[in-house]
């Protein structure tokens, strides 16, 4: 892999990343769309959900930690009733 490549791929997960808050009425299709897209699978739930500010760090550890989950988890990690979870923990914030 060439460095031009790696930029490419970093600058899309950073744009993904940041892109959340403007993206949280089609929460469930960007889930669906990180956990199948290899360069975004390995994005940390945690760090996409509370980067930006929008849900705050402490409360989604501890609603990861409810739902069997923890702040390590990435998207390539989630099950279908994972991110049904997490889109309603989402909309309910």
């Amino acid at each position: 892999m060439n460095n031009e490549y790696i930029l490419k791929v970093k600058k899309k997960r950073l744009l993904f990343i940041d892109e959340f808050e403007k993206n949280i009425e089609n929460i469930y299709d960007e889930l669906i769309k990180a956990k199948n897209d290899n360069q975004l699978s390995s994005i940390r739930v945690h760090k996409y959900l509370t980067t930006g500010g929008t849900l705050g760090k402490v409360k989604t550890a501890k609603y990861l930690d409810e739902i069997g989950l923890d702040e390590k988890t990435k998207f390539k990690n989630l099950k279908e009733a994972d991110i049904k979870k997490l889109v309603k923990y989402v909309i309910e914030q």
